[in-house]
C-alpha cells in the first residue's frame, strides 16, 4: 500500500469472541426434560478492535484485549495506529465510539472528518455537548455513514472463515491469537488480490463465463463424434 497512502473512507469497530470451542448443546443443555436449563456465562471474552478500509476490508490497524469493556477510550489509540502506515481522509463508526474528544483528536489533529451518531448516554431531546456532536445533530450524512457496514462484513468474514473463537486459556494467548487472526485475514485479501484479480484483466468477466470454458489440455468431442455402444 505504500508508506503513506491515503484511504478516502476507514470505519472503526469491535467485536467478542468466544474462549473455547464448546458446542451450543454443551452451552445450554439440562439432564432431564422437566429440569431447567443449565448455561454457561462468560463474564469476560477476547476483544478485537479493527480499523478496515471499506474499500477492500483490510485491517489498516487492531488492537486486542478483553472484554466486556466501553468502546469509547479504543478510537484514539486505533486511529494513530493507522495513521502510522496511511492516510486517513473520512472515519465512521458506531455511537459506542461518541465523545467530543475522539471528534477533536481526528478532526482538529489530523484533519479526518468524523461521522459518529452522537447517541451515547441516556436519551434525551437536548442539544449535544460540544462543537462536532451538535455538528453531528444537525448535519449528519447518512449516505456516507453507510459505508460503516464494511466493518461488520469484516467481522463477519473473520469469524466465517477463522472461527468465532481462541483456543488460548491466558490473557497473553488470547492476543496473541487475536493478532494471528489479523494477520491471517489481511494475508487472505493480499493474496486474493495478487493471484486471482491481477490474473485476468476483468475478473468478474472470467467468473461468469467459467462454467462454459472447456478445461485446459482436454479435448472435447461433439456428440455426433462419439459412436454409439453396440
Amino acid at each position: 500500500m505504500g508508506r503513506r497512502k491515503r484511504v478516502s473512507s476507514a470505519a472503526i469497530d469491535s467485536t467478542g469472541l468466544q474462549c473455547g470451542t464448546a458446542s451450543a448443546y454443551f452451552v445450554r443443555r439440562r439432564k432431564k426434560v422437566e429440569s431447567p436449563w443449565k448455561t454457561v456465562v462468560y463474564h469476560n471474552y477476547p476483544k478485537l478492535g479493527i480499523v478496515c478500509d471499506t474499500s477492500n476490508h483490510f485491517i489498516l490497524a487492531f488492537q486486542a484485549g478483553r472484554g466486556p469493556r466501553p468502546d469509547i477510550d479504543e478510537f484514539r489509540p486505533l486511529v494513530a495506529d493507522a495513521l502510522k502506515r496511511v492516510r486517513l481522509s473520512l472515519m465512521t463508526a458506531d455511537a459506542g465510539y461518541d465523545s467530543e474528544p475522539n471528534h477533536q483528536f481526528a478532526r482538529d489533529g489530523h484533519g479526518i472528518r468524523t461521522v459518529i451518531p452522537p447517541k451515547h448516554g441516556r436519551p434525551t431531546k437536548k442539544p449535544a455537548r460540544g462543537h462536532y456532536r451538535r455538528l453531528m445533530q444537525t448535519r449528519f450524512d447518512r449516505e456516507i455513514y453507510r459505508n460503516r457496514v464494511q466493518v461488520e462484513t469484516v467481522m463477519s468474514m473473520i469469524k466465517r472463515r477463522q472461527g468465532s473463537h481462541v483456543r488460548g486459556h491466558k490473557y497473553w494467548s488470547q492476543c496473541r491469537d487475536l493478532r494471528l487472526i489479523a494477520l491471517t485475514h489481511n494475508i487472505m485479501i493480499l493474496v486474493l488480490v495478487e493471484v486471482f484479480y491481477r490474473a485476468t484483466p476483468d475478473p468478474f468477466e472470467f467468473l461468469l463465463n467459467f462454467p462454459a470454458l472447456p478445461a485446459r489440455g482436454i479435448r472435447t468431442r461433439s456428440p455426433a463424434s462419439v459412436a454409439p455402444r453396440s
